[in-house]
């Protein structure tokens, strides 16, 4: 598997937003994203992907967060849901190498 280093030189620096502000910066954001659910854990794992930027997942990833319900009864509630977004993001497509794995 490929280093973040092949992809860009600026490490990506994730940090926590509101559902808000999460869905804000999905709506927002100047390029494609590309939609991933992963079923692999409990609740599934979404990332908002950014091909340009990587051509190879995890390294495209520039939001994430997990299948959460708001309905108080189903299994995927969560009290306290966790929404991430790459606030750097312009600065570490501008670092990228141009590199595809």
């Amino acid at each position: 598997m490929e280093s973040m280093e092949f992809f860009y030189t600026v490490e990506p620096k994730k940090v926590s937003v509101s559902k808000e502000d999460f869905q804000k910066f999905i709506n927002e954001y100047p390029r494609k994203l590309t939609f991933d659910c992963t079923g692999i854990c409990d609740p599934p794992a979404i990332s908002y992907n950014d091909f340009e930027l990587a051509n190879r997942w995890p390294y495209s990833i520039v939001a994430n967060t997990w299948a959460y319900s708001d309905d108080p009864n189903d299994y995927y509630y969560s009290e306290n849901p966790r929404y991430y977004i790459v606030k750097n993001y312009e600065e570490v497509f501008a670092s990228k190498t141009g590199n595809k794995a």
